[in-house]
């Protein structure tokens, strides 16, 4: 499939009228062109709010580069995954270290689709009081439109650092101004985030963010940041608050209709035939465009931590590895045989991924699988992280990490006791890489962990090139064209 890559720079973005409003009905955009639509037509009743407030929703999950469908990709830049991703600018270059300013593709989409997400929330929440509804229902959408700016600056700030804030729909007369830092910007997504938590409907998620998404970003935001005991203690609030559990079945986490009311997932990008779908289960299975590695597959341990048999190397192995990894003789539409045959076609690992892709597709284009940005094991586990950082393995540490190893469908054996705060340590980041393997997770905790120069630079690609990460990718430059308007203001990240 041929892809084009259409950059927009965020000024005409923040500039422009509520594009976002694409969710709306195809009369009313017939019936009113588009420098029209915020005006006494509409922002007037319940229902203008609700369509706006769509629209915002759908910015979460594009059926193209961005969020949603292709976010597993970022496992092809960990030590997890190889991305056998065709198009100019995307993925595979990155993991060779082609990162300039100019590369465009997934470099510069990352940073466009925030910003779009950012000034779609800035337009309704400056709209918003407009209308002539329910006080406390209008503050728990205006949560929701917060909640979501702050899942883009989040992703913003552990992608490019500091940026430029923007809070308000942009003039041409204030857009020139210098970026924020890196902890301003994190600053502003706390804000945010706490405003939501004291707004939001304390109920389980379906499909609109809830308390426990906020409490749960804010929980991420902290532990991505270090702060410690503070992001123990949101988890714990989620943990205690008790909306939230694991599932019963944890491939019912990534297939439809498992996804549906699942108690575990908390914020997910949600896709539906015809409007919106994705790609989803041809990328994964029938395109091959990522491919777990070998080295994933030997993280996974052995039920009873024996040595791997060589003879059978994927029996008596952590039942993750199945429901994450299609093995070679594993069912699969894909082949003419029925069967997955590693090393045919387009496959250069051995290996494809089972997470986001119905293992009954077809060749064709509509997959509506969600995307689960976070859920409940995520809790547990930044719960387990941030004590053991801030008060070492005590028994809530303990008890969270074998939670999530116990969980129905799994069940591994606890963790040994008596482990050491660097023991434990060790033991969290192996169970993340497991529970999250091929979710798009791996890479931004490499980051975090300030160890990909070190991790990514061992992993050898299909034809034997080697990962290349240096310190200046801890950050991506900011798009070249950005830079050339924004210029004294926005200036570029070091070294590129």
């Amino acid at each position: 499939m041929k892809k084009q890559h259409l950059y927009i720079n965020w000024i005409r973005i923040l500039f422009a009228v509520p594009f976002f409003l694409t969710s709306c009905k195809k009369d009313f955009l017939d019936k009113q062109p588009l420098d029209a639509i915020s005006s006494e037509s509409f922002w007037k009743t319940q229902a203008d709010a609700d369509m706006a407030l769509a629209g915002c929703y759908k910015l979460l999950a594009p059926m193209d580069e961005g969020y949603g469908a292709l976010t597993p990709h970022f496992e092809g830049l960990s030590d997890n995954a190889y991305c056998n991703f065709p198009w100019e600018g995307g993925f595979t270059n990155i993991a060779k270290g082609i990162i300039t300013s100019t590369s465009g593709g997934a470099l510069s989409n990352e940073y466009k689709l925030d910003y779009q997400g950012i000034a779609a929330s800035n337009f309704f929440l400056a709209n918003i009081d407009n209308v002539n509804m329910d006080a406390s229902l209008k503050d728990s959408y205006k949560a929701e439109a917060k909640t979501l700016r702050a899942y883009y600056y989040f992703r913003l700030s552990e992608i490019y650092g500091g940026v430029i804030l923007s809070l308000t729909p942009e003039n041409i007369n204030n857009v020139k101004r210098p970026k924020s830092t890196k902890d301003e910007v994190v600053k502003t997504v706390l804000d945010d985030l706490e405003y939501a938590i004291g707004k939001l409907n304390d109920d389980s998620y379906s499909g609109h963010v809830v308390k426990g998404t906020a409490q749960a970003l804010k929980a991420k935001v902290l532990l991505y940041n270090a702060k410690w005991s503070e992001s123990a203690a949101v988890s714990k609030a989620i943990i205690d608050g008790g909306k939230f559990k694991l599932s019963d079945d944890y491939n019912s986490l990534f297939i439809k209709p498992g996804q549906m009311d699942n108690p575990e997932i908390m914020f997910s990008a949600r896709y539906q035939a015809t409007d919106a779908f994705s790609y989803m289960d041809l990328y994964y299975t029938y395109w091959q465009s990522l491919q777990p590695i070998q080295s994933l597959v030997d993280a996974y341990e052995t039920v009873d931590g024996s040595p791997v048999d060589p003879a059978n190397p994927y029996n008596n192995r952590d039942p993750r590895l199945k429901k994450t990894i299609l093995l070679p003789g594993d069912p699969y539409v894909g082949s003419a045989t029925g069967h997955f045959e590693p090393f045919v076609g387009d496959n250069h690992t051995g290996f494809l991924s089972k997470k986001f892709a119905d293992p009954n597709m077809n060749s064709a284009y509509q997959s509506t699988q969600d995307f689960v940005f976070i859920r409940y094991a995520d809790v547990l586990l930044m719960y387990a992280e941030a004590q053991n950082e801030a008060q070492g393995p005590d028994a809530t540490v303990y008890a969270a990490i074998n939670k999530v190893r116990g969980r129905a469908g799994v069940n591994m054996p606890s963790v040994p006791a008596g482990l050491s705060q660097d023991q434990m340590r060790s033991r969290i980041r192996q169970e993340r890489r497991i529970e999250f393997a091929m979710e798009g997770t791996r890479y931004f905790d490499l980051k975090r962990w300030h160890i990909a120069d070190q991790v990514l630079p061992l992993i050898v690609d299909p034809g034997g090139a080697h990962r290349v990460f240096e310190q200046k990718h801890y950050l991506w430059p900011f798009p070249q064209s950005e830079i050339d308007i924004l210029k004294p203001a926005l200036i570029q990240n070091t070294g590129y």
